[in-house]
């Protein structure tokens, strides 16, 4: 048990969605796949001019953010947002890199939608929405800080909903080679607020010695959620993290 305050707050509505065809690990358990949509991405809710904008990480980022607040009939113009990816556009950065080194042009789109907050930036424009945003990137810690600044987002705004969508792509060569475990492809969407839905809190306690998770943190707590067990202790690369149900 982490002997720290815990920060408390719910869950109003949850939406995987994981790449089936990145799937090469038995990591990944029934108990979590079970629950994720495995399905290919259309997007119906976006039309097609702007769709086309959208490249396979910002298009996975809008599917689980829009499925998760269809699941509650949230309006996607009215919440906050904050989107979190460990690598972001690695894979569009590794692309232009090529370009450049073999004296290719670079795309203009393929530049403009390079930097982290991409994702975040066409979700707001595509869906109107003028409320706050934030983009984070912390590791292998991505999910569990962008949970704590969305509990932060909650405690300033009262009375306000907030999205938190946890998303990555298939890492591409050579940098998938630093990865520590086989990482499929994967949005992670959850709504939250203070007043309903889910009971949850969470604590965490940086560790002395180097761990060894085998699936993103993200994907972990997204199994607990939809599991019987009220309390799981989830390790990142260099933290345990520490999640209880009805805990308010």
């Amino acid at each position: 048990m982490i002997d720290k305050p815990s920060p408390s707050l719910r869950i109003v509505s949850s939406y995987c969605w994981l790449s089936d065809n990145d799937l090469s690990s038995d990591n990944y358990r029934p108990s979590l796949l079970k629950n994720c949509d495995l399905d290919d991405i259309s997007l119906k809710q976006i039309p097609p001019i702007k769709r086309r904008r959208l490249n396979g990480l910002s298009k996975m980022a809008m599917h689980s953010s829009l499925q998760c607040l269809e699941r509650a009939t949230v309006d996607p113009a009215d919440i906050m947002t904050v989107f979190a990816s460990q690598h972001g556009e690695l894979n569009r950065t590794i692309t232009i890199v090529n370009d450049m080194s073999s004296d290719q042009e670079v795309s203009p789109k393929d530049f403009s939608l390079s930097v982290h907050n991409a994702a975040l930036g066409l979700y707001s424009i595509f869906n109107g929405n003028k409320h706050p945003g934030t983009s984070i990137a912390a590791s292998s810690n991505t999910f569990g800080f962008a949970l704590l600044e969305s509990f932060n987002l909650l405690q300033r705004f009262p009375g306000t909903k907030v999205l938190l969508t946890c998303f990555d792509s298939l890492i591409s060569q050579p940098f998938d080679k630093l990865q520590p475990y086989s990482s499929p492809s994967y949005s992670l969407s959850l709504l939250l607020s203070l007043d309903e839905g889910q009971p949850l809190s969470f604590a965490f306690q940086r560790s002395k010695a180097e761990l060894s998770p085998t699936i993103p943190l993200s994907l972990a707590f997204f199994e607990f959620l939809h599991s019987d067990h009220d309390e799981h202790t989830i390790d990142s690369d260099d933290t345990h993290w520490e999640f209880s149900k009805h805990a308010l």
